[in-house]
């Protein structure tokens, strides 16, 4: 797998669901999609920092606002990409219970590529109940648009 695309597709997969959430206007499932994107995002803040050995972000489901999460999605894409150079170095770091691991960088890109598509789901499933007709994000489709 090519670490690169990987993150390639995460960030259209992330561009695809961000424009679909600035559409809804059902306030039934508004706060729980944008509560979803916006912990997508800053998981990425998290390990980041992690790997750079900065403080963590005082929240992990922060509320953040249309604007602040297009800042997010904006910068984090480039950062992230930056740290493939960097993918055999080992990171060691604490969760949030306090206990240690340790993971290569391509291992935390690659979780945070998962945990992305993950809550991408959660969301589509709350875009259909808010009646909105969710982004296709799967990774074949993102593939299909390298091809043309």
């Amino acid at each position: 797998m090519d670490l690169q695309q990987l993150l390639d597709y995460d960030e259209w997969a992330n561009h695809r669901v961000f424009n679909a959430i600035k559409k809804v206007n059902d306030s039934a499932f508004e706060a729980e999609i944008k509560k979803l994107f916006a912990h997508l995002l800053s998981a990425q803040l998290v390990w980041m920092n992690r790997i750079n050995n900065r403080p963590l972000p005082d929240e992990i489901w922060p509320d953040l606002s249309i604007s602040e999460m297009k800042g997010l999605l904006n910068k984090q894409p480039k950062k992230l990409k930056s740290l493939v150079s960097r993918k055999e170095e080992l990171i060691r770091y604490k969760n949030t219970k306090g206990d240690e691991f340790q993971n290569s960088v391509e291992e935390i890109l690659v979780h945070l590529t998962i945990h992305g598509q993950h809550h991408r789901a959660q969301i589509a499933s709350h875009l259909r109940k808010a009646g909105a007709n969710p982004p296709g994000t799967d990774f074949i489709f993102f593939l299909r648009t390298l091809d043309n």
